[in-house]
């Protein structure tokens, strides 16, 4: 698809995206931003990487194809720098899980650029981080967001959609504002509830621990993510995420409700209505 691609930040999604490329063929050349000398020296040695590079502009010097896989807290400075720098007719992205602030900052910083910026979001993530965890398969058969500003060309959009597909992800595409409250429930919020349940327990008994189940693993697993990379995804989409943690909080007190009223009927329906939308996931 790309004579040159170039991977900004090549931690597990980076690192995966770059893989996963090579395997599929999607890319002649593929080049690699990292901040550190030693992780440039080691990506070198990867059959996947062509080139890597400490500074931004010599790796998105004559790129067709650019993915930002920073961390959410520098995508919006990293955006203003390559947007002045990139080649042109390139098509940027990044892979940010919070699309809203990100896709304005870039709208913002590519009007004066011939290059192209259309949000992605690959739901592809793990509690474990870096380049080590990195694997060409993360990206089969999972979802994935494009987040087209208005007025975008098709083009390009359908461009970047395929990329994912080729990948081996379902692609929906959604306007950034739309993406972010559609994660906030399916994911942030998860994580919210997940780090809740976490804390309460930190306040019981040590032994406690080891009387649990797998259940208790199998409910709080993602609260063993990155806390200063969820801090970041917390703090970026509050707006959508406390409309989220309201709407959860209205639920859960009618289920407390229910369950002070000893109402058996309704806490079976509440349960059978947990189990059918649970079943339904894929």
């Amino acid at each position: 698809m790309f004579e040159k691609m170039t991977i900004l930040g090549p931690g597990l999604l980076g690192a995966s995206v770059a893989m996963a490329s090579r395997k599929k063929n999607l890319a002649n050349k593929i080049v690699v931003w990292t901040r550190r000398k030693e992780a440039a020296e080691k990506c070198k040695s990867q059959n996947w990487c062509n080139e890597a590079f400490v500074e931004i502009p010599e790796a998105v010097a004559g790129s067709q194809f650019v993915v930002i896989c920073t961390p959410v807290r520098h995508i919006e400075r990293i955006v203003s720098t390559i947007s002045s720098n990139v080649y042109e007719g390139c098509l940027v992205t990044d892979v940010g899980s919070v699309k809203q602030k990100i896709c304005t900052k870039a709208s913002e910083s590519f009007k004066k650029s011939n290059a192209i910026f259309i949000g992605s979001h690959p739901m592809a993530g793990s509690d474990r981080t870096g380049m080590s965890h990195a694997s060409n398969s993360l990206f089969e058969g999972r979802p994935c967001f494009v987040t087209p500003e208005d007025n975008q060309d098709e083009h390009e959009i359908q461009k970047l959609v395929s990329f994912w597909k080729e990948l081996g992800m379902q692609v929906s595409t959604a306007s950034p504002v739309e993406h972010d409250a559609i994660v906030a429930h399916l994911s942030h919020l998860p994580h919210a509830i997940a780090m809740v349940i976490c804390n309460l327990l930190a306040k019981s008994p040590p032994k406690w621990n080891q009387m649990s189940g797998q259940g208790l693993r199998d409910t709080t697993r993602i609260a063993a993510g990155d806390p200063a990379m969820w801090e970041e995804i917390f703090s970026q989409n509050r707006t959508a995420l406390l409309h989220a943690a309201k709407s959860f909080e209205k639920e859960f007190k009618e289920w407390i409700k229910i369950l002070e009223e000893g109402n058996k009927s309704e806490i079976l329906n509440l349960l059978s209505n947990g189990k059918v939308f649970r079943d339904s996931l894929k």
